[in-house]
């Protein structure tokens, strides 16, 4: 077998990662034409290790969009920022999947989250490197 459906329908209904930190440093929002947010992923870390991470998803966004999210969340947190940084979309569909494959219609669910958070970590950097530059001793919010 490959996609675990029942364990993707799990996650989003546990809601496991869902929620993104109030003040996350580390953000990434998707947005349709008209600028209505849909996904948005975040995360704040302490001395660059992620210590809290969540999304949150519009309702029509798909099980396995948001399955894909609440797996980053769970492989993220506290891990240090870099290492989630070279997660992949196949440790994705390890988390996902019965056998570590997933199925080809999901494939772009995971590539999204993979995407998502190399954005969120890229804007992670851009507020450390503002506060050094403005000489503040900063290590996250968290």
């Amino acid at each position: 077998m490959a996609t675990d459906a029942k364990k993707m329908i799990r996650l989003v209904q546990e809601r496991t990662g869902y929620g993104v930190p109030e003040n996350a440093p580390g953000v990434c929002v998707m947005q349709d034409e008209e600028g209505n947010p849909k996904i948005k992923l975040g995360f704040d870390a302490h001395r660059d290790c992620i210590t809290v991470m969540g999304y949150e998803a519009a309702p029509e966004v798909s099980v396995d969009i948001c399955a894909a999210l609440a797996a980053l969340c769970s492989l993220a947190v506290n891990s240090p920022v870099m290492t989630a940084y070279n997660l992949k979309a196949e440790d994705l569909a390890a988390e996902l999947s019965d056998d570590g494959q997933v199925d080809e219609a999901n494939r772009t669910a995971l590539n999204i989250a993979i995407a998502m958070f190399k954005e969120a970590a890229r804007m992670y950097a851009r507020v450390y490197t503002q506060k050094k530059a403005q000489g503040e001793e900063w290590h996250g919010n968290a």
